[in-house]
């Protein structure tokens, strides 16, 4: 009788308690990720913090929180209180909280961002149980948590020795003050070696210095990178990886990245896929500033080397368009005879043109 006793009062009390958090269980659950910056380079680490809070005076004896997360988002510890189940693409995280009545809880943890991509986190499941053990309930929430990888940068000494003297020969003096266009530019202080004839008087009277007529140049410290998304020569039945595709992803953020902190101007051209499937090819026009070079890591975060438009074609514009006195850095895992023909006839038409081959550089590292 005593047992039967127990049994009823063990029964009656689980279902109550069982109800109660079913019913309230929801109540006043907040919860929030974020990751410590919204945007790095591949290979850097950053803290991806769990906050959660509970508003209500019934605690919670277990609550789990389950997201899909992708494997390039790579956790350097794990604890008793998290569970990580990866894969090649993604991988499921899972979060154990024990939540005390009017209680926040923070937790933080270490993730390495392997590889370039733009990665968000659309939705979490919750998962919440009794003082028993037993789960009472489930409910789903989106989140707007998100973290942009540009391409992994490298030391200006890693890049091709080829790279390293075009961009300094775009970036020298000698041609960021050839003031050899008709067009005045407004003025500058007087130089040894300029000519009287470009003093400004009138300038000169209302400032108290010396000024002369500052003219535009017809060469700019401006730099346009054209990466070509091709990886195979079917002529040479030649391929190259995706991984070479990275490679150069990495040679042409740290071009622009070397040029913009360098004073120049960069810009870009890519005939691959993008977010934005309309503009094909993505052309960027050259400009400086930290604004251009954010632009244009977000843009490669986001790039495929899935081709949308041939080199070739992407060459007869530039030649169509009539561009002259421009700097242009091709960025190609390989070049056909026709291709190197349009490259020869955009340096015949006032431009400076130096081509970078993928194999080669990939050759001469390994």
């Amino acid at each position: 009788m005593i047992i039967v006793w127990l049994l009823t009062v063990f029964g009656a009390v689980y279902l109550v308690q069982h109800g109660l958090f079913r019913l309230w269980g929801k109540a006043g659950i907040e919860y929030e990720r974020t990751f410590s910056q919204p945007y790095v380079h591949a290979g850097q680490t950053v803290v991806m913090t769990e906050t959660i809070v509970n508003r209500k005076l019934l605690p919670l004896p277990w609550l789990r929180v389950e997201t899909i997360m992708p494997s390039m988002l790579r956790f350097k510890h794990q604890n008793a209180e998290t569970a990580i189940s990866a894969g090649t693409l993604l991988q499921n995280h899972a979060s154990l909280f024990s939540l005390p009545p009017f209680s926040k809880v923070v937790r933080k943890h270490e993730v390495a961002c392997v590889r370039r991509g733009i990665y968000r986190v659309p939705t979490l499941a919750f998962t919440f149980g009794d003082a028993f053990g037993s789960a009472v309930g489930k409910m789903d929430r989106e989140t707007d948590c998100s973290i942009v990888v540009f391409p992994r940068v490298k030391e200006i000494a890693e890049l091709p020795l080829s790279a390293r003297r075009f961009m300094q020969s775009v970036l020298s003096l000698s041609d960021a003050f050839m003031e050899n266009h008709h067009h005045v530019a407004g003025v500058r202080d007087y130089r040894g070696g300029d000519s009287f004839r470009l003093i400004n008087w009138n300038a000169t009277a209302r400032t108290g210095r010396l000024l002369v007529n500052k003219r535009e140049t017809m060469l700019d410290n401006d730099l346009t990178i054209v990466l070509n998304a091709e990886l195979m020569d079917d002529s040479t039945n030649r391929r190259i990886g995706p991984d070479a595709f990275e490679e150069a992803l990495g040679y042409a953020a740290s071009v622009i990245r070397h040029m913009q902190l360098s004073g120049g101007k960069s810009g870009l051209i890519f005939n691959g896929k993008t977010a934005d499937p309309h503009q094909v090819p993505l052309r960027v026009e050259p400009r400086a500033g930290s604004e251009q070079l954010l632009h244009l890591f977000r843009l490669m975060a986001g790039f495929e080397a899935v081709v949308k438009l041939d080199l070739v074609y992407v060459l007869e514009e530039l030649l169509a368009s009539g561009v002259r006195n421009a700097n242009f850095l091709i960025m190609t895992a390989f070049m056909t005879p026709k291709q190197q023909q349009l490259a020869d006839r955009l340096r015949q038409s006032g431009n400076r043109v130096e081509t970078m081959l993928l194999y080669r550089e990939r050759e001469a590292s390994g």
